[in-house]
């Protein structure tokens, strides 16, 4: 039977929407395979008061590390607990969050494992398993997958060239490591009825595995819904003409019950935190809504909204290249649109 494993970093705030996101994502992978069975490494310092949650939410089986050593964010240990949990189970897939945690364990995960990985995910399809193995640049290349009931090839679906295309990859090797961006994959219905299998995962976190320390954690306070929480993100552009100009578009998003973000010119000009940027080096995200306001549209500010469900865009220079992605375009200065876009959300939400 396949195993399909999922990462999940349980903190103090709670479990993760991304982890949900990776247990349907799993669910989804297992169908199309025919095959197969959802677990999830759970690992945090309660992480075991999340196991039923995940369980109602499509998981079949939860591993949980629950070490007073996770209470901080290493690498190490958390590599080590992944290793014991992966001897444990010995799963074909391995799914993780394309987050700052994902993004530094996955690659490592890989290389200590010696497999191959796809990151930044924002889909898959399985091709039906070939009579003999496929040939890519004279080696084999990706490999199926199950057993007699199903199996296949996984093509990872990923945004290439600043999210300008879509392309399909294939990892080599029996097992696999995808990281996936946050929204990717809606979570699976609640059904408190589901039952499971929770099981401690039993590994020793000795401090001497953990070479590097966390000396000071700073973040950078923003207030109302997160970026990487919002269904609606509003961003703003060097054509705001200042950090006034945000004010506005704050007051638009708390209407919306949406986040505001930036391109790279107003963060890099002091006029947001550098926790608003969204692009290439910024905040990469999946919104239902986004709505980019005076943003001439570069490929690396492209790149972190690629995935928008729809994307909406508001400039006065006709010929920005953001046009040519945008669902809907307004030709036009913002000063005159925001406020009638403002006014005419107020009647409706009867605000």
């Amino acid at each position: 039977m396949t195993g399909i494993l999922a990462f999940s970093l349980a903190s103090a705030e709670g479990l993760p929407r991304s982890a949900l996101e990776l247990v349907a994502a799993a669910e989804q992978l297992r169908e199309e395979l025919g095959d197969g069975i959802v677990q999830v490494a759970l690992l945090g310092p309660d992480a075991a008061s999340y196991a039923e949650t995940l369980i109602h939410h499509g998981a079949d089986e939860v591993l949980v590390a629950s070490s007073p050593e996770l209470q901080s964010y290493k690498t190490e240990l958390i590599l080590a607990v992944l290793e014991t949990a992966i001897e444990q189970v010995s799963p074909a897939v391995i799914l993780f969050p394309a987050d700052t945690v994902g993004g530094e364990v996955a690659p490592r995960l890989a290389y200590r494992l010696g497999v191959g990985i796809v990151t930044d995910c924002v889909g898959f399809e399985v091709e039906p398993p070939p009579s003999s193995p496929p040939k890519l640049g004279g080696k084999e290349g990706g490999q199926s997958l199950g057993g007699e009931r199903g199996g296949g090839c996984i093509r990872w679906l990923r945004p290439v060239y600043g999210g300008k295309a879509m392309a399909y990859m294939v990892a080599k090797g029996p097992l696999q490591i995808a990281t996936f961006r946050q929204r990717a994959f809606e979570p699976l219905p609640e059904d408190t009825s589901r039952q499971g299998k929770v099981q401690a995962l039993q590994v020793e976190l000795e401090p001497a595995l953990a070479q590097v320390s966390l000396v000071e954690e700073v973040r950078e306070e923003v207030e109302g819904i997160s970026l990487d929480e919002a269904e609606i993100v509003i961003g703003g552009g060097r054509g705001m003409g200042g950090p006034e100009s945000f004010s506005e578009l704050e007051t638009l998003a708390e209407i919306l019950r949406g986040a505001v973000g930036s391109s790279r010119p107003p963060a890099d000009s002091g006029w947001v935190p550098h926790a608003k940027l969204i692009g290439q080096t910024g905040k990469i995200l999946s919104p239902s809504l986004y709505i980019a306001i005076g943003i001439s549209g570069a490929p690396q500010h492209m790149a972190g909204i690629s995935a928008a469900r729809t994307i909406v865009a508001i400039n006065k220079d006709e010929d920005a290249p953001i046009f040519k992605v945008a669902h809907l375009g307004v030709v036009d200065d913002w000063r005159q649109v925001i406020p009638a876009l403002i006014r005419a959300c107020r009647e409706l939400v009867g605000d």
